[in-house]
């Protein structure tokens, strides 16, 4: 089967890529738990429809996820993750690694973005500096211990031009 560029599966599709996983939990489950029975299968299944079906043909794209989760889960997997949109009030070209706590990288990036937020500067304005000082393409490439260059950078930058940093710790 050719996929398509840019155009959502038919149902049909949908269903030949999700039946061979549904059944091969289906029987992971049942050869790891015994007492798991194919009625409890076409409870599971009836319970996720409201009662609707005991088919897992007759379900929903997202009910489908759903039995294929619950299975999952009784077969000792990990659930796989669900594909989310990306956040759209992220700034753009902000760097992955930004958000984690406890670390004073974070800290010191986060200081880069409020910089650059005061200024109206974009990230690659961030990048080019990184470039620059550091010899490093993109500021989440620059390690910890030199992005007090890039804040340097900033702060002159912001006293030159007239920055109001009237706020800043």
């Amino acid at each position: 089967m050719a996929s398509r560029p840019f155009e959502k599966r038919t149902p049909e599709e949908q269903w030949n890529i999700d039946r061979p996983r549904i059944h091969a939990l289906k029987n992971k489950v049942m050869a790891t738990r015994p007492d798991y029975t194919d009625d409890n299968y076409r409870d599971t299944i009836l319970d996720i429809s409201k009662g609707r079906t005991d088919s897992s043909k007759e379900l929903s794209e997202r009910q489908r996820q759903e039995l294929i989760g619950r299975l999952s889960v009784l077969a000792g997997e990990e659930p796989r993750r669900t594909w989310q949109p990306r956040d759209k009030k992220s700034y753009p070209g902000r760097p992955k690694n930004m958000d984690k706590p406890g670390h004073s990288r974070a800290e010191q990036l986060g200081k880069i973005e409020a910089l650059l937020t005061v200024g109206g500067k974009a990230w690659a304005y961030a990048d080019a500096i990184a470039k620059a000082v550091c010899k490093v393409d993109r500021v989440a490439w620059v390690t910890t211990g030199d992005l007090y260059k890039i804040i340097t950078a900033l702060r002159k930058q912001a006293k030159r031009e007239g920055w109001d940093l009237s706020g800043e710790k």
